[in-house]
Parts: C-alpha cells; structure tokens; sequence
C-alpha cells in the first residue's frame, strides 16, 4: 500500500505507476503465499475513498460545488454566533474573577473594621474608667507597677 496522495496522481496521469513487485515482496516478507490476496486495501474500499475526500477538501474542490456554495452563509451565521459565545464566556469569566476579587476585598474590609471598632470599644472603657478614677481622687499611673 503505497501513498494515497501517490495513487491520485498516478490515477491522474502525471507520473508513471510503480511496478506491483513492492506489494510481492512485502507479501514474502510477512510470510503469506502469493496465490492469495494480500489484507491491504484495494481500489475503490473505504481508506481509498476517505483519501479522495480528504483530497478534494484540501484541494478545495468541495467549495465549488453549488450546494456548499449555498450553504455559506448559514456557516457565517453560525461563526459570529460561535463568536458571540466565546466573547461573551470571556466576559463572564472576568466578571466572575471581578466578583471575587470583590468579595475578597469586603471580607478583609469587615474584618478590619471589627478589629478597628474592638480597639475603639478598649480604648473608650480605659478612658471611661480614667474619668471615674479621677472623679473619686485616684491617679492612674504612666508607668509599671513597683513594689516599695
């Protein structure tokens, strides 16, 4: 079995066939007798068939056929909206890293208030309590406690 793209060009008449001795001779080497056909595909099955397909698709003969030709726009259809998904997936996703970035911040933002407002409340009683202590005559020291 040779090259497809080989066979269609031989097939086409650009270049000379390749004598069949190579198929014979990998038939002898896998050891199979040469009075029976050998399990490679021949002309006209499914590999040799795909092989034209795909030829004529990249050849681009299939865009020139009329009923592909009417086609097109409905394949443009579909590509702007295949265009529209994928910017609009795009948008939600960063939307989505927005929304979290977001949160994030306003968890940290609550708990540094907490915190703010907890110093408050501290620094409010020691300083309720100094007025009382004064009130009653008794000093607050600046410093640590000593023993005399």
């Amino acid at each position: 079995m040779g090259n497809k793209f080989r066979e269609k060009v031989v097939e086409e008449g650009l270049e000379e066939p390749k004598p069949v001795v190579e198929s014979e001779e990998r038939r002898v080497e896998s050891g199979e007798p040469s009075g029976q056909p050998s399990s490679a595909p021949r002309r006209g099955s499914k590999s040799d068939k795909t092989a034209r397909g795909i030829g004529k698709v990249l050849g681009g003969d299939v865009l020139a056929n009329t009923k592909v030709l009417k086609q097109i726009p409905l394949v443009l259809l579909c590509l702007v909206y295949l265009l529209l998904i994928v910017g609009n997936r795009y948008r939600v996703e960063s939307l989505s890293r927005e929304k979290a970035a977001t949160e994030e911040r306003i968890n940290y933002l609550r708990e540094h208030r907490i915190q703010m407002q907890k110093q408050y409340q501290q620094s409010v009683k020691i300083s309720h309590i100094a007025e009382e202590l004064k009130e009653s005559g008794v000093g607050i020291t600046s410093g640590p406690p000593y023993e005399l």
